[in-house]
């Protein structure tokens, strides 16, 4: 039902704890498990092989920098027919500097997408990063009117909005991978304003909006490990 995808560009020391976080803290209904090699380090992908048998390891045999190698992903997790079977419905997207801090059922979140139509992803919140958030206290405190909170009969609440996609730990559908990922700098922002205009395949553009798991005061879920940034075209 899920693919676990995990970008990865040559950090060892961040993909091991990654990884371990992920098999601790994380459950769900993951069938596929691919990780993305942008580091074009031979030495590398062979290490990510041995290490983690259980993977597809992927790599294009050069850098492809940010907005690349998810274009290259996404190719790699859709190649055939749309129509095949053997592709999720979902997809888990792990970039390889994040570590779980509180335990994630990912059919829960699976369970919000499939009655919300128009939510184009679910992601889990991250500490304050940058100079903004961090006077602010927060992501969704920085702008705090923009998030609306929503609840089901079965306890689930999480946050929407209408203010960009995320490439942070999250869930999205598979039919977003077929629509393709924008090269270039600054390809994450492109990509979320091109769903707000164009809608996505479930939506039309109005209806469209991103979510973070967990209720406006539930705080963080992740911390973003990874202090230097090994990659580029962000």
């Amino acid at each position: 039902m899920i693919t676990l995808l995990v970008m990865t560009d040559g950090r060892r020391d961040c993909i091991t704890r990654t990884l371990a976080s992920f098999a601790e803290m994380v459950t769900g209904p993951v069938t596929r498990r691919i990780i993305h090699d942008d580091s074009a380090d031979h030495g590398y992908g062979a290490w990510l092989s041995t290490t983690y048998p259980g993977y597809e390891v992927v790599s294009s045999g050069r850098r492809r920098g940010f907005g690349g190698a998810i274009a290259f992903a996404w190719r790699y997790l859709t190649a055939g027919s749309p129509d095949d079977a053997d592709l999720d419905r979902m997809v888990f997207h792990l970039e390889d500097d994040f570590v779980f801090r509180r335990s994630v059922e990912l059919a829960d979140l699976a369970a919000v997408l499939d009655t919300r139509p128009g939510l184009a992803q679910l992601a889990l919140r991250r500490q304050p990063w940058n100079e903004a958030e961090r006077a602010a206290g927060g992501i969704v405190e920085q702008n705090p009117q923009a998030y609306e909170e929503h609840a089901d009969f079965d306890g689930r609440v999480w946050l929407e909005h209408r203010q960009f996609f995320t490439t942070n730990p999250s869930l999205y559908r598979s039919s977003l991978c077929e629509r393709g990922w924008p090269d270039g700098r600054e390809s994450e922002g492109h990509f979320g304003l091109g769903l707000l205009a164009t809608g996505t395949p479930e939506a039309a553009p109005a209806d469209v909006r991103f979510g973070f798991w967990g209720s406006r005061d539930s705080g963080e879920w992740v911390e973003h490990i990874g202090a230097q940034r090994a990659g580029s075209g962000y």
